[in-house]
């Protein structure tokens, strides 16, 4: 797929691609000039245009929105978004955002659909395509740099991949098979509230600020004890917690605690996407007691990623979504490592951002109440991003604290005439980040 469309960029193509499987979901990306302007099609596409529009216009009544434009109009949700920039309800930069974000999506799910097919060994349910030339929005609203959201899908799908995940789709429903599982646990009330069978694994991502690789790895070691299983489709469960013993409520009907159909067990998307996988042999059956032993043992292996159901057992602090979010933008790994063991440590939730030529996009789509930032990194600097930020409605308010190895006071001078709120000196100290914090951010 890279190449074709390398191919399209090179012919400076006009038009739409569409991408199909006689077998499964049908994709279209549409070019204008060799350049990605937008996506359509896939699973799940509804629920992707009103998570983009959660995320990026969040002030906004989707709803609303939506009644903007006929349901008969050609490219609707395009016309939509035309149709809040010329209102002025959207930022350029949030509108760029959206689309490279949602367009990132889209080619993802086809990378994994093309490597499945091809791991199954199905010839007959590989893509095929066609273009139709000139067939694109009447209107241009944005040219996305294709060669860096190509990049970040195809970065994004080779992490999935590396990290076990290539038969699950991040556009499957995360569903509660057996809630006696997660009886006694520490994060059961945190698991329950998110979990409610209403959103994809992405969703979920969104909802709790957390990123969907360290998620769904995170709910894969409830997969593998049966408490927690993978749908197609949504599944609303009436899930409550009792005020008096904070357990999973007793209400629940006996028919809720467990999943008995075929249908309801983890699902896998090779070799076909909506094949359900069958049910465990007796040599992969786990009993509730041993179950909750093993959901134990595993936790503690991901205490150390970056997203967390609850901090390692050192600190009593519990991490929710109502706690600050906290984002570092630091090329360093180290730095990033270190931010993420004190802040989490505290209760803090944490975003660590690499890739300085992205990095404003991700805090855009992250929405964090506090920004460290690296001053020196390639490709982007700290004194420009800064800049962006400042420039960003939705980021302009945010305290933003310089990270850096120098003190001189032309640095200084340079990165609080960008808009830099303070400075904090390397290698980063847990008493100094936390005073900062306190200093600026009200929790």
């Amino acid at each position: 797929m890279n190449q074709l469309i390398n191919q399209l960029q090179t012919k400076l193509f006009t038009g739409r691609l569409n991408l199909e499987a006689r077998d499964g979901p049908t994709w279209t990306l549409y070019f204008r000039l060799g350049r990605l302007i937008w996506q359509a099609g896939g699973s799940n596409a509804d629920e992707r245009w009103r998570r983009h529009l959660l995320r990026y216009c969040s002030n906004l009544d989707v709803t609303q929105l939506e009644r903007l434009v006929s349901p008969q109009e050609n490219y609707r949700e395009y016309s939509i978004l035309a149709k809040l920039r010329e209102q002025k309800l959207i930022e350029q930069q949030q509108l760029v955002s959206l689309i490279a974000s949602s367009i990132a999506e889209v080619l993802f799910d086809i990378m994994q659909y093309i490597e499945a097919k091809r791991n199954g060994n199905n010839p007959a349910g590989q893509l095929s395509h066609t273009t139709v030339v000139g067939e694109v929005p009447g209107v241009l609203l944005a040219v996305i740099p294709t060669e860096e959201v190509l990049k970040q899908a195809t970065q994004a799908w080779q992490e999935w991949r590396d990290a076990g995940l290539a038969t699950y789709s991040p556009n499957l429903f995360p569903i509660i098979q057996q809630i006696e599982l997660l009886q006694g646990q520490a994060s059961s009330k945190q698991i329950i509230a998110l979990v409610d069978g209403t959103k994809t694994l992405r969703g979920l991502g969104q909802k709790s600020g957390r990123d969907v690789l360290a998620l769904t790895r995170l709910l894969m070691t409830l997969v593998k004890t049966g408490a927690i299983a993978f749908s197609p489709t949504p599944k609303l469960r009436q899930v409550g917690i009792s005020k008096e013993t904070g357990n999973p409520s007793s209400a629940v009907n006996n028919s809720n605690s467990s999943l008995k159909t075929e249908e309801d067990t983890v699902l896998q998307v090779a070799p076909n996407f909506n094949k359900v996988a069958p049910p465990a042999t007796s040599k992969e059956i786990v009993s509730p007691s041993s179950a909750v032993n093993n959901f134990n043992s595993s936790l503690k292996k991901e205490e150390n990623t970056v997203i967390q159901f609850a901090p390692p057992a050192a600190s009593k602090a519990i991490i929710d979504v109502s706690r600050p979010l906290v984002a570092c933008v630091d090329d360093s790994p180290m730095i990033c490592r270190s931010l993420e063991e004190i802040l989490t440590h505290q209760g803090y939730r944490f975003v660590g951002i690499q890739e300085s030529l992205t990095a404003v996009l991700n805090l855009i789509k992250t929405k964090p109440d506090f920004i460290f930032l690296d001053l020196l990194m390639p490709k982007v600097n700290g004194y420009e991003i800064c800049s962006q930020i400042r420039k960003t409605p939705s980021l302009k308010n945010v305290p933003v604290v310089i990270l850096t190895g120098k003190d001189g006071i032309v640095d200084r001078m340079r990165a609080k005439l960008v808009g830099a709120t303070d400075f904090l000196g390397k290698p980063v100290e847990a008493e100094k980040v936390l005073n900062v914090l306190h200093k600026y951010l009200s929790v």
